[in-house]
């Protein structure tokens, strides 16, 4: 039989959907994995930097299908990477990074029928953190410059 002393066993987290809204966080954790369709994808775990959701965790996901590239564009930019030319993409280069990541509450039906609810981030639910416009991004040869897009125009 195991002893346990469970005062050094943390008690469970909540894990209740966070209020919607926006929350500074930093990327903490970059999963490799693949997705049903064979595309490679990474599993991101965000956790919420300060407030009083501070040490909660936003999951979502980046998937390098053709069609989900412009996302992945544009999380990167949030991140403050430079998307204006090619990059080899690591889970490093993110990983530790800090943005605004915003949230929505949705209901789901689990495996065995019940309605829950989770959290979301929508397609554009990332804003950068360094206080740059959220469009922003480096322009080749000039690491002080940025580009001038307004919020509508996203940088892709």
């Amino acid at each position: 039989m195991p002893r346990i002393d469970f005062n050094r066993v943390d008690d469970v987290q909540d894990f209740s959907p966070l209020p919607d809204g926006r929350y500074l966080c930093r990327l903490a954790e970059v999963e490799e994995a693949a997705t049903q369709y064979g595309d490679e994808m990474w599993k991101l775990r965000f956790v919420v930097e300060s407030g009083p959701h501070r040490g909660r965790y936003i999951f979502d996901n980046m998937v390098f299908s053709d069609a989900a590239l412009k996302r992945v564009k544009l999380i990167c930019s949030r991140l403050g990477l430079d998307v204006s030319r090619e990059l080899d993409l690591t889970p490093a280069l993110i990983k530790g990074r800090s943005c605004y990541v915003t949230v929505e509450t949705e209901e789901y039906e689990d495996y065995e029928g019940n309605t829950k609810q989770r959290n979301v981030v929508p397609f554009a639910g990332y804003d950068r953190a360094d206080g740059a416009p959220a469009t922003a991004a480096p322009k080749a040869g000039n690491p002080g410059s940025t580009e001038d897009d307004s919020e509508e125009d996203l940088p892709f």
